[in-house]
């Protein structure tokens, strides 16, 4: 009998293994490919440490490092105050409203994140406080505090209360007797909910996102935004710095609430607090007294040696925030709390802002670099006379394909419904551009509002799910390269970079026409330091520094007079500049109005089924 269970139970630790194996086999290919001595992580190209130093020498990153540093520092030293003395109140003393303040301190617990986001984002929006460094805080210790109450507590419920009891019999005051008996008893039970709180606030991404303001993008908001665009080694080192700190911190906090092995946890703390300030001293330091700048700009849109320039010319220093859609610049500038100095809006979404009355109107007189652009980029009709925006960068979203995968030319968005490339295919992860490349199938306008025309398109887009290996926005370069897929929907820049590193991928602008888009500097009504602002408009719009941000993003500059300075190779590149006749069947998003809820539905409905 025996025997026959030991052979009915012997595929479990096979099957426990594949499951960790499923758990745990990403973290650690992002970790090995942290060491690969290549810009992808698509095929292993040798050992190196290249990756690991260039994240210590990126300001941006170090300086998110610090942030998320300060913001969880501040926040575990108040939320460990405040919630070890409710936890001591919630389980020595009788109270009124107990169970409501019970109830209280669950919620923050149960709530979604993204709601207490937004919830906490409101109400600092009503209050008219400012986003930054405090925003975040607060709102850290405002979900940190419930988990200090649930750790310290249970460990005071545990406490044998006659030790305290013998010392007030001895003679100690009340004070004594937590001091030297009751504090030493919790101890554990407190350092171990700091280091829980310590590490949920360094990890936080969906709150932070919500409240963070100028300079105060901690180290998730900003390994996120560059995820955007496509996973580097870069990334992979600085994301296992995290990982490594934070299981470290995790080990410690659990040894020291089960009271084992004092040596390999005081150990452990040291590892990971070590670590940590050994990348936070790293980046580059700039006393600005010209002043300081806030820019909310797309992920890789502008290249540090631009950056650099600035600030030696000017003797200024640029705080860059990033963000990943148009939709999120709108969220930040509707809430009133946070003070932007330069924004990088789309086409569309600078109509929407300068009808909101968001933008404030460019002073010409100190922009005469405006005269460098050329002139198909002037006068566009979401704002004719350039009151409130100049060009900065543009680009297409078309179709890239292998070309020695694919057989047949790829001419038509039909390639992207070819059932032969079934699980080969993949498609942008954003509803305008996805249901406008199945309207320009039909023959469309992008910008339909016709809900006939928008359910057909659906129609078209749930047929072909079956075929779509993936909806990414970030990383379909990479899954080209890869060979993973073999036709995508793609945004022009990011495959222009990749045409670079595999002349094997190709570009085309459907015959239907496609999406083109046009981002524009353009200076908020909230700014502190328009005249500045306007200094970098002008510094942009300078033919050598078009040509250094159109280098190193890959996108196309509208700058005529930056033409001769960039690379023949990227002027070349039938992605970065398409031919006139392609470009010319393009079309720009417009705003929707309400017709937007019911693109967003039938978006919810094709991602869902």
């Amino acid at each position: 009998m025996s025997a026959r269970r030991g052979r009915k139970l012997a595929p479990l630790p096979s099957f426990t293994a594949l499951v960790y194996l499923f758990l745990y086999a990403p973290i650690l290919v992002l970790i090995i490919f942290s060491f690969n001595n290549s810009r992808f992580n698509t095929v292993w190209n040798g050992f190196t440490w290249r990756w690991y130093e260039l994240a210590w020498r990126d300001a941006e990153l170090i300086a998110a490092l610090r942030a998320s540093l300060l913001v969880a520092f501040a926040t575990t030293i108040i939320s460990t105050s405040i919630g070890t003395a409710a936890a001591l109140a919630l389980a020595r003393y009788r109270m009124r409203l107990k169970s409501a303040v019970e109830a209280l301190v669950f919620l923050p617990v149960i709530i979604p994140e993204i709601v207490m986001g937004f919830a906490t984002a409101s109400f600092f929006g009503i209050v008219g406080k400012a986003f930054g460094l405090s925003t975040i805080i607060a709102a850290h210790v405002a979900f940190s505090i419930s988990y200090v109450v649930f750790i310290v507590r249970a460990k005071v419920a545990s406490l044998d209360s006659t030790l305290e009891e013998a010392a007030m019999d001895l003679g100690a005051t009340p004070g004594a007797t937590f001091s030297r008996v009751t504090l030493p008893l919790i101890s554990p039970a407190i350092v171990s909910a700091a280091l829980l709180v310590f590490t949920i606030s360094l990890d936080d991404y969906v709150i932070t996102s919500f409240v963070a303001g100028p300079g105060g993008a901690t180290l998730p908001l900003k390994i996120y935004s560059m995820v955007k665009t496509g996973v580097t080694p870069e990334i992979n080192a600085i994301s296992t710095v995290l990982l490594v700190t934070t299981v470290l911190l995790v080990f410690v906090s659990d040894r020291l609430v089960s009271g084992r092995g004092l040596r390999w946890t005081m150990g452990g703390l040291s590892c990971a607090f070590a670590l940590l300030v050994l990348f936070a001293v790293g980046g580059r330091g700039h006393a600005a007294k010209g002043g300081e700048l806030n820019i909310f700009i797309w992920s890789n849109y502008l290249p540090e040696s631009v950056i650099a320039e600035f600030e030696r010319r000017f003797d200024a220093r640029l705080n860059i925030e990033l963000y990943d859609s148009n939709e999120a610049l709108l969220a930040k500038l509707q809430s009133g709390a946070a003070s932007y100095d330069i924004v990088v809006p789309s086409d569309y979404m600078v109509t929407v802002l300068r009808e909101q009355g968001l933008l404030s109107e460019l002073n010409r007189d100190l922009i005469s670099n405006i005269s460098n652009l050329d002139p198909r980029f002037v006068g566009l009709a979401y704002d004719p006379n350039n009151e409130h925006s100049v060009a900065y960068m543009w680009g297409t979203t078309g179709i890239a394909y292998r070309k020695d995968k694919v057989s047949a030319p790829i001419e038509s968005w039909a390639a992207l419904w070819d059932k032969r490339y079934k699980d080969r295919l993949s498609m942008l992860d954003d509803v305008r551009e996805t249901l406008g490349a199945a309207l320009k199938l039909m023959g469309k306008s992008l910008n339909s509002t016709d809900p006939a025309e928008l359910e057909q398109a659906a129609q078209l887009l749930f047929e072909q799910k079956p075929l779509v290996k993936a909806y990414d926005s970030g990383g379909f370069d990479q899954l080209l390269l890869s060979g993973d897929v073999w036709i995508a929907q793609s945004y022009s820049g990011q495959i222009a970079k990749a045409m670079v590193e595999n002349p094997l991928i190709g570009y085309v602008i459907p015959k239907e026409g496609c999406t083109i888009f046009v981002d524009n500097l353009c200076v908020p009504r909230s700014s502190r330091r328009k005249e500045l602002a306007h200094e970098f408009i002008n510094f942009a719009l300078e033919a050598r520094t078009a040509a250094d941000i159109a280098n190193g993003t890959g996108y196309s500059s509208p700058n005529f007079a930056a033409r001769g300075l960039i690379r023949p190779d990227l002027l070349a590149n039938e992605a970065a500049y398409p031919p006139r006749d392609a470009v010319d069947r393009c079309e720009f998003i417009r705003e929707l109005g309400p017709a937007i809820s019911l693109y967003d539905r039938l978006w919810t409905e094709i991602k869902s089924k």
